[in-house]
């Protein structure tokens, strides 16, 4: 996993610094003769500490690392997904209630003289429709809403009407209108009263809940001889565009989608490595839940699939067993808000002894695609529930993978393009190169490595190093928990005469590759991953070189 960085600072050493620093260390404006020079140079070429976080970021910058609560080192990928709105779920319809006073029910004995007036008084209930035929709702904190009320009298006396609202009230005061009527009646309407700010008690009627209360007072004053006493007044109420921003009761069974999402695994998607043999110890797949629902709910995936990267097949982690709280069959009763404003947290854990997400795991998941739902109420009749307009449950899913396992012939492969114009110009005095690498390492990996140089067709041109792959890291010491306890060190030379140097002219292509395992991954010992762990190393270059000429055009040449 780290033969990535090394190469490059060994090719970007031999390719750049070694030809330049022959221009820096010779002044040759001062010099006006034939020479013949031949000098050596030892000379330091670059220098790095690096944290185990600077290694998983070539492979995946996706991934969270974090020290997890034992200590050692987790990687996290993560997912958020909110259920429906509130409001798309648990709404006000518009409702709608009207009447007729018909002259019938008045007494209109000693209603005959100027003066006089006549009433008739009687309460209607105003049924609500709502959102679900279970839903039994005691009150509502209105949010926005709007009253529309018309009328018409075909009474000859001229009247008054009184709508009121008794337990539709802001600031303690029912809503309530007036509409007057002349000689012979006609039209009266109340058209976009505000209902903003209004509390609505739905418990004061027989039924106990989805209803209000209208008073109705209808009367009449004496017009005349001349005007019967006949006629008809209806009304309609409407109301209309109301939302909450609080309400109570119980609100029966309703169902809460989730969006479709995915954790894409990066670690796992990569195609430039493959990995003979691994394990994670203890992964862990955790939803977290955010509820802020004054209702009993519970939570439940109906889709919850990872992709292997090893046969493209997909694997139902849903799919173990009756005991898994994560099916519809047995979902998670998940803990709900008792106080407006509160948010609750739980949290479902699956891991390798209640799951088979050690088995998905271990099929090298690159990617894990769920769809969820909740229910409300699923115990039935509790008029304890609540809402308010921001209530929502919200989840993250987080699969964790914790770095304590093994890892057993990692192997990667590559291949960059390089550019060699600089060290191959018509006068070339570099006659040897030597690369001194010095690594101390702190983690518990071996690695070895080969680097290639190919020409513009991959015709391979010469290897760094002889044998196939050298040992560019000899793993970390550990104790019997997996620990790293002390630093490995390993000191490498590469060597080019110019025999070899000039293999290295038509080369346009760098193809490396590399092996890594962990301390003892061929025996499955298993080690942790601590934040602490660093690499350290130091890289230097010998260069010998050759100078023969007039210095003038040894200096245009080197230009």
């Amino acid at each position: 996993m780290k033969t990535k960085l090394i190469y490059s600072v060994i090719i970007t050493m031999m390719i750049i610094t070694m030809n330049s620093c022959i221009k820096d260390n010779f002044d040759f404006d001062k010099w006006d003769q034939e020479v013949q020079y031949d000098a050596s140079f030892a000379l330091p070429a670059a220098w790095g500490d690096l944290a185990f976080v600077d290694f998983i970021e070539l492979y995946d910058s996706t991934g969270l690392l974090i020290e997890n609560e034992d200590g050692y080192v987790s990687l996290q990928y993560k997912a958020y997904v909110n259920s429906d709105t509130v409001q798309s779920i648990i709404y006000l319809n518009d409702q709608e209630t009207s009447g007729t006073v018909t002259s019938p029910v008045f007494n209109f004995a000693g209603f005959d003289d100027f003066g006089d007036t006549i009433s008739y008084v009687y309460t209607q209930d105003m049924a609500f429709t709502m959102f679900n035929p279970e839903a039994e709702i005691d009150s509502i904190l209105l949010k926005t809403g709007i009253l529309d009320v018309a009328t018409n009298s075909t009474y000859g006396h001229s009247a008054r009407l009184y709508i009121t609202f008794p337990t539709v009230t802001k600031n303690g005061v029912p809503f309530s209108k007036t509409f007057t009527y002349v000689t012979g009646g006609g039209y009266a309407n109340s058209l976009n009263n505000d209902f903003s700010g209004y509390k609505v008690d739905m418990t004061q009627t027989a039924t106990g809940f989805n209803e209000i209360p209208v008073n109705i007072r209808l009367t009449l004053y004496y017009s005349g001889s001349s005007v019967p006493n006949t006629g008809t007044l209806t009304f309609d109420a409407d109301m209309k565009g109301m939302r909450y921003s609080m309400m109570h009761g119980y609100f029966g069974l309703n169902t809460l989608f989730f969006e479709s999402d995915t954790i894409d695994i990066n670690l796992f998607r990569n195609e430039d490595w493959e990995i003979e043999r691994y394990e994670f110890r203890d992964p862990k797949f955790n939803v977290y839940y955010w509820n802020s629902y004054g209702i009993p709910s519970q939570f439940y995936f109906t889709h919850l699939m990872a992709n292997s990267a090893i046969d493209d097949m997909d694997y139902n982690i849903i799919d173990y067993g009756v005991g898994l709280p994560v099916g519809e069959s047995n979902p998670f009763d998940v803990s709900y808000a008792t106080v407006a404003g509160e948010s609750k947290l739980d949290s479902l854990k699956l891991n390798k002894t209640n799951s088979n997400i050690a088995d998905v795991v271990n099929k090298r998941p690159k990617w894990i695609q769920f769809k969820a739902k909740a229910t409300t109420n699923p115990a039935g009749n509790n008029h304890n529930n609540f809402v308010t307009e921001d209530s929502e449950i919200a989840v993250e899913v987080v699969m964790e993978l914790p770095l304590w396992g093994y890892i057993y012939n990692f192997n990667m492969r590559d291949t960059m393009e390089i550019d060699v114009d600089d060290l191959f110009n018509e006068y070339n005095p570099i006659t040897r190169a030597l690369v001194r690498l010095d690594i101390k390492n702190g983690l518990p990996v071996e690695v070895f490595g080969q680097v290639y140089f190919a020409d513009q067709y991959y015709n391979i041109l010469d290897s760094i190093f002889y044998t196939y792959q050298e040992r560019l890291l000899s793993a970390a010491e550990v104790d019997e928990n997996g620990r790293v306890i002390d630093f490995s060190r390993k000191v490498t030379k590469i060597e080019y005469d110019e025999e070899r140097l000039e293999k290295l002219r038509s080369c346009k292509y760098m193809i490396y590759g590399g092996q890594a395992n962990t301390t003892g991954a061929n025996v499955n010992e298993v080690v942790k991953i601590y934040s602490d762990y660093r690499l350290i190393f130091d890289v230097g270059f010998e260069v010998d070189l050759e100078l023969e000429g007039h210095i003038d055009s040894i200096s245009n040449e080197l230009e």
